[in-house]
């Protein structure tokens, strides 16, 4: 099947999320626990990803759209995780990844942490400037670009976050470009969680979730493609992205022309 790109990916698209709402899939296994970090599960929302890190003390990276919540306590209780001294670590303060993180917290007792430069968005519930980067962005944009429930982070990284005192060995890693305080999660310099530095196919990740391609909305497209290439020439092998993915390196590479 031909990967749709453009106008006729957007308009599936927004006939998507004009349908209602059905059930989330079930959590899903993508990092067995092994000598190198613990397991890792992906929970798979309407419009994003969210990812659970199922350590010591809980990480669950993004708390995806307002009305998400339920579906992401439902993924907890499943995976039979109590994230009350856990950590609810938000890639970026969008509403598609931090939309039900008031909400999380009020239910599980985690702390939210967030990039220092994502704080504003955070405060307003309200999305910065989208800046698309294709037409089929400029059709999408005014169907993503949506409110949600303002909230403070208990723990606002300026520079980075080792997770360690969570039971993982990794870090938080404040990387500019999607958003002004968006972050990067290294479990080791292999496996990254990016959330929306780039994309996963089209669709949301509905149609070939293992294509990289160019994030739907960048406000500075130079300074993320150094992101990509920072991350590659670092050794990143596998990308958790916040829709769609994972992507492996080679596909990367190819995508963004960094051979």
């Amino acid at each position: 099947m031909k990967l749709p790109n453009g106008p006729l990916a957007a308009l599936l698209a927004l006939s998507l999320l004009s349908l209602p709402a059905c059930a989330s899939p079930p959590p899903k296994t993508i990092r067995s626990a092994d000598a190198a970090g613990p397991e890792v599960v992906q929970i798979k929302l309407p419009m994003s990803n969210a990812y659970l890190i199922k350590s010591a003390k809980p990480v669950l990276i993004d708390a995806g759209s307002p009305k998400d919540g339920p579906a992401i306590l439902a993924a907890l209780k499943a995976e039979n995780v109590d994230m009350k001294n856990g950590l609810i670590l938000l890639t970026h303060a969008h509403g598609d990844h931090g939309g039900a993180a008031a909400e999380l917290r009020r239910a599980t007792g985690a702390r939210i942490a967030l990039g220092a430069g994502d704080a504003p968005i955070a405060a307003a519930g309200k999305n910065d400037e989208l800046r698309p980067t294709s037409f089929e962005a400029e059709v999408l944009k005014r169907f993503v670009d949506f409110r949600f429930e303002p909230f403070s982070p208990d723990i606002s990284i300026t520079d980075s976050l080792d997770l360690s005192p969570w039971g993982v060995a990794g870090k938080a890693v404040v990387m500019p470009g999607h958003t002004p305080g968006s972050l990067v999660i290294k479990l080791n310099d292999r496996e990254v969680f990016v959330g929306d530095m780039m994309r996963g196919g089209s669709m949301g990740g509905a149609v070939n979730p293992t294509q990289p391609h160019e994030h739907y909305f960048q406000p500075d497209l130079e300074r993320n493609r150094a992101n990509i290439r920072s991350l590659v020439e670092g050794g990143a092998e596998v990308f958790y992205l916040g829709h769609g993915g994972p992507v492996d390196r080679a596909a990367v590479i190819k995508e963004f022309k960094l051979r």
